[in-house]
């Protein structure tokens, strides 16, 4: 019996035992950050569906049919296709288009909180898509970063606040993965988990929170110069200078082979903010 003709079992974030009767050959992927790391894990082939916000790596997801958004994608598109595993997100997609889904496919749900889970799940994907290799060679390097910056002296940590909506405001909370991420490299989120998941708050509400640094990502919002220049002159006008970073949120919100891109970011990051203090 070949690799391909193994039966695949794994179990998923929702603690959902999957039982393949073989290795995956057709997937659709309805989660941006998931599609990169199959790609980058050399699984690409595999690919069937993606969806319209699955940009990386650009010279490879421009040929893979889309499916449409995240929350909106067409499920007689994904019926075209015939996969025989679809991955999905707790956060990212719908709990009711998931158990559509889970009537007719193999569907593997993500749903990572912690830079732990992150790699779990590489490890899962690894399973899923017979790249165990490449996932293990991941693994390790992002557990040799992980060491490494814990037995670096990156200054002191940093009260932050790291926004991801306006009109209401609403910042990352302690429980997000972009929380956890930040805060392996001394980003000290000024939510603590009493706020929620994802708290709706104010300028004002930010500003008694007295942090350091504010985050202001390109998504899920896309934060830009003007918000920017308003959150500066809010603080400024209340007597506090503030640090606030324009940020590409792939760093703080995709995870999987993205994780170890963003802690390298997000180490440079701290480093240079500290080393202005």
């Amino acid at each position: 019996m070949n690799d391909a003709e193994r039966e695949v079992v794994v179990v998923d974030a929702l603690g959902e035992e999957l039982i393949l009767p073989r290795l995956p050959q057709r997937i659709v992927s309805l989660v941006p950050s998931i599609t990169e790391t199959v790609i980058d894990l050399g699984a690409s082939a595999r690919l069937v569906g993606i969806t319209t916000y699955c940009t990386h790596p650009q010279s490879v997801v421009a040929s893979i049919p889309k499916v449409g958004g995240t929350k909106g994608f067409s499920f007689r598109k994904i019926d075209s296709l015939t996969p025989d595993l679809v991955i999905a997100n707790k956060e990212e997609n719908r709990k009711q288009q998931i158990e559509k889904l889970r009537k007719k496919y193999p569907v593997f749900v993500t749903y990572p909180r912690t830079v732990e889970d992150a790699i779990k799940m590489v490890a899962d994907l690894g399973v899923l898509t017979a790249t165990s290799a490449m996932a293990s060679k991941f693994i390790a390097t992002c557990q040799q970063l992980l060491a490494a910056i814990g037995n670096s002296a990156l200054g002191r940590p940093l009260r932050t606040g790291c926004m991801i909506w306006r009109d209401p405001w609403m910042a990352a909370g302690a429980d997000s993965y972009a929380s956890a991420l930040l805060g392996r490299v001394g980003f000290t989120n000024v939510y603590n988990l009493s706020a929620g998941r994802y708290p709706e708050t104010s300028l004002q509400t930010v500003f008694e929170r007295n942090p350091d640094v504010i985050i202001l990502p390109d998504e899920p919002y896309e934060f830009g110069e003007q918000d920017k220049q308003e959150v500066e002159s809010f603080f400024s006008e209340r007597g506090k200078s503030i640090r606030v970073l324009l940020m590409d949120g792939s760093y703080l919100t995709w995870f999987g082979t993205r994780t170890l891109k963003g802690l390298r970011h997000l180490r440079q990051v701290k480093s240079k903010l500290c080393a202005k203090a």
